[in-house]
């Protein structure tokens, strides 16, 4: 045997360069190959939803990413040509309340150079050629473009290695979904053009649908269905942009050019034996909505802190498997709302399109349905099994727990739950001093290499909750709050008992 190590990831997409990033965090022993001998120049991806900022604010690249894209905080409809309803993302319940428009390539280049902080490198030019399995671990043969060969151990491969996964054909899986008849265009170009370049635009037209975000102050990415993809050519871009838009465009330069085709696409289950998959090598959807990438990204942080737990402190494999169940929901709910999405924005019978128009500046006029919209897009309103699904509570076990500030007692400036959080679970104790919780910090104090603890009363340090403003928004008088490490609520419970809490956590964390 070559080498050994917790982890091999095969692909190195935003996806594996995420899980590789959040493994190197918790200090899991991991390798992490690509196939291509070169960072990838594809910039097809270029949506990074809220949600996502939210774990790149958790492995600390949030803010490059920010500095180098585009945020937009609107969404611009039309109909025939006509503006007619406005989506506001503004209004979000999030630190980041926009849609943030960057490159895929350049997500993947600030990932990666993360990673080489960490001490770790993307070993390039290296094809998987077969995987063994054993009831602990497996063994990875991987060739290079040169030809060497060597042999790797590890307790898990992970397969991040895109729609065309080499690991899925090896497993055989079936990638059952449908596929959609009609082809899409997408460019980026420099034009001439009467329309915002802060906000996105979407075009419906008895020709078709047009999308175009801005990249920056020149460049635009559009992307449009188109009825048949057998004769068109690049030159055809102006005329396609001016039918649908109802505007005057000239188009100067058109840096990148393609078709591709929709497909919407998933594995029957995300864990076999010790081979995991995620992203698009698990899922496949359209990319209506900018959901792809995210979902795998999302995939990559939620596994990677579960690795953590089972490889490095001994927690249950339960605790792993838990992956396939939270994400499989997850991605089954995308796949089934991009679906849906598609199939409306190809529906482009000329009689339809007034009622659409109707409907939907009825729709986003109300800002509880405006609200919806663009929470489901920010990837911000998905939920894992079990969740309590009643549309008014928002702080609920197995939803995203939501940005919320405390004050810090050394500076008497507020600071992010999520901003103090170093990846182990946080627990939230709201005292009010009338209890004895010697019980409760011991359980906690012991449990400390698994546990954040951070007690919230009108004196606590370094932190303190004042006029019990946070305590107030829960309806907590005292109670306890547990917070997984990515961001989700785990436990919420109104009293200072230590069994339930113990209950709770012990499913987690090794048994004592």
């Amino acid at each position: 045997m070559d080498e050994q190590v917790d982890v091999l990831i095969v692909g190195a997409g935003p996806t594996g360069l995420t899980l590789g990033l959040t493994l190197a965090r918790y200090g899991v022993s991991f390798q992490i190959i690509d196939r291509k001998t070169t960072p990838s120049d594809n910039s097809r991806a270029i949506g990074i939803q809220p949600r996502t900022i939210e774990v790149f604010s958790r492995l600390d690249v949030a803010q490059e990413v920010l500095e180098r894209a585009r945020t937009i905080e609107r969404g611009n409809l039309y109909f025939s040509g006509q503006w007619t309803a406005k989506l506001e993302f503004s209004k979000l319940v999030t630190p980041y309340p926009f849609v943030t428009l960057l490159r895929q390539n350049e997500t993947e280049e600030i990932l990666e150079r993360a990673l080489r902080k960490h001490g770790h490198v993307v070993k390039r030019g290296e094809t998987l050629s077969s995987i063994t399995q054993y009831p602990s671990r497996t063994i990875a043969h991987l060739t290079a473009t040169d030809g060497m060969t060597r042999a790797v151990e590890a307790k898990y491969v992970v397969a991040a290695d895109g729609a065309n996964s080499s690991v899925r054909r090896m497993l055989a899986l079936p990638f059952s979904g449908k596929s959609f008849k009609e082809a899409w265009v997408l460019a980026d170009l420099k034009a001439d053009w009467p329309i915002s370049r802060e906000e996105v635009h979407i075009f419906f037209s008895d020709r078709g649908v047009l999308e175009v975000f801005p990249l920056t102050d020149e460049t635009i990415r559009i992307t449009g269905n188109l009825r048949t993809d057998e004769s068109f050519q690049e030159s055809d871009l102006q005329e396609l942009v001016e039918q649908r838009s109802h505007m005057p465009v000239h188009i100067h330069d058109v840096e990148w050019f393609s078709l591709f085709r929709v497909h919407n696409r998933m594995v029957d289950t995300f864990i076999h034996n010790r081979i995991i998959l995620m992203g698009d090598a698990a899922h496949i959807n359209s990319p209506v909505g900018g959901q792809g990438m995210n979902t795998g990204i999302a995939d990559a942080f939620n596994l990677g802190w579960k690795l953590w737990l089972h490889l490095k402190t001994g927690a249950p494999h339960h605790v792993v498997s838990t992956y396939r169940d939270e994400r499989e929901h997850v991605a089954r709910n995308v796949l089934q709302t991009t679906n849906i999405a598609t199939e409306m924005l190809q529906t482009t019978l000329p009689m339809l399109l007034p009622f659409q128009a109707i409907g939907a500046d009825v729709f986003t006029r109300v800002n509880l349905v405006n609200q919806k919209i663009t929470e489901r897009i920010s990837q911000l309103h998905l939920s894992y099994p079990n969740a309590l699904r009643l549309p008014f509570r928002r702080v609920a076990e197995g939803k995203i727990f939501p940005e919320t500030e405390i004050l810090r007692t050394d500076d008497g400036f507020r600071t992010k739950i999520s901003e103090i959080a170093d990846g182990r679970f946080q627990v939230l104790v709201f005292d009010d001093g009338k209890r004895d919780l010697t019980s409760i910090y011991d359980y906690l104090n012991k449990n400390q290499p698994f546990i954040q603890t951070i007690t919230l009363s009108k004196t606590s340090r370094p932190f303190f909750d004042q006029g019990n403003e946070l305590a107030k928004s829960l309806f907590m008088k005292r109670g306890i709050l547990v917070i997984r490490p990515d961001g989700y609520l785990l436990h919420k419970q109104h009293h200072v008992r230590l069994k339930p809490l113990q209950d709770k956590l012990a499913v987690w964390l090794p048994s004592s």
